[in-house]
């Protein structure tokens, strides 16, 4: 299959629906992937109605593991998925190296996309950013690349006029997921995007705004545990459907106010081992919730 019609099917896949930011199951050390988890995981989330996986980000800790534990997460997902919706695989690192071996490992497990995230610590100007991007993808021409914008974490992000030059310049380019907090920012990039690509969102508190000003998709981290009011949402908006959608919205800033702040991905994980999924911990150092989250969010999901 040629890269344009790649691209096509990928937009055409992820278009109108929701994209979890798959929590990466770990056994007892916080550090080896348990791939046992992962096949329940992805039918979980493709019984609730998301339209693809985005496996290894924020969420999925992918920049805690080691290169080899992320290849192992890798294959089992895509396995795991067996066709069934799109998978995204995030090879980012902040070693060019790295990053383009695990994209290759990508292109050799059957991965529907890559995504890379900018390179971190280090303040690096567009550039440097471009070469760093031009090089992935020279690695693997035939893989469709999605950059991954969350410069709030990153350091580096990706500006309009970078995604516009992007755009021109690498024919695999398939799109981008902003993580932005600030919506005029993110409205900006959905102007400068190329129109084939898929421009993906990961604000989950302003999501349906950022629909309403173009965005294609959401890439979201608790929908991961709770995709139930994400799916409704960015069906009803689709649909046509304003007042419902709204609703959903309400219903997941409701849930995000349960998150405690500096153990998100350790509550996330809690949610879905009380829903009967061994997730472990979050990757050491970061802190599990001293509170039960799962208890806080449970009567929520009851009364919706």
């Amino acid at each position: 299959m040629e890269i344009n019609e790649k691209i096509a099917r990928l937009k055409e896949s992820l278009r109108g629906g929701v994209s979890p930011a798959m929590a990466t199951p770990v056994l007892e050390d916080g550090m080896t992937v348990n791939t046992a988890v992962i096949p329940q995981l992805v039918d979980f989330l493709l019984q609730a109605g998301c339209k693809g996986l985005f496996v290894g980000g924020t969420t999925g800790e992918g920049v805690l593991l080691s290169d080899a534990e992320r290849m192992r997460l890798h294959e089992t997902a895509v396995t795991a998925t067996n066709g069934r919706a799109p998978v995204m695989l995030h090879v980012g690192t902040n070693n060019l190296a790295s990053t383009i071996a695990l994209a290759q490992h990508a292109a050799e497990v059957g991965a529907d996309a890559i995504a890379v995230v900018t390179p971190f610590f280090y303040g690096m100007h567009d550039d440097g950013l471009a070469a760093y991007y031009h090089a992935v993808a020279a690695a693997v021409p035939d893989m469709p690349l999605l950059l991954y914008d969350i410069p709030q974490m990153a350091v580096n992000g990706i500006s309009s006029a970078l995604l516009a030059r992007l755009g021109r310049e690498i024919p695999s380019l398939a799109g981008i997921k902003s993580s932005r907090p600030d919506a005029q920012i993110v409205r900006q990039l959905i102007d400068a995007a190329p129109a084939h690509i898929v421009f993906l969102v990961g604000n989950e508190s302003v999501a349906l705004g950022l629909l309403g000003l173009g965005a294609d998709g959401l890439i979201s981290g608790l929908s991961t545990a709770v995709p139930e009011p994400y799916v409704a949402m960015t069906a009803a908006y689709f649909q046509g459907d304003m007042a419902e959608a709204q609703k959903q919205q309400r219903q997941i800033n409701a849930l995000l106010a349960k998150l405690p702040n500096g153990a998100r991905i350790g509550a996330i994980k809690q949610i879905l081992t009380g829903q009967g999924m061994a997730m472990g911990t979050a990757v050491p150092p970061r802190p599990m919730p001293e509170a039960d989250v799962w208890a806080a969010i449970r009567p929520l999901l009851e009364q919706a």
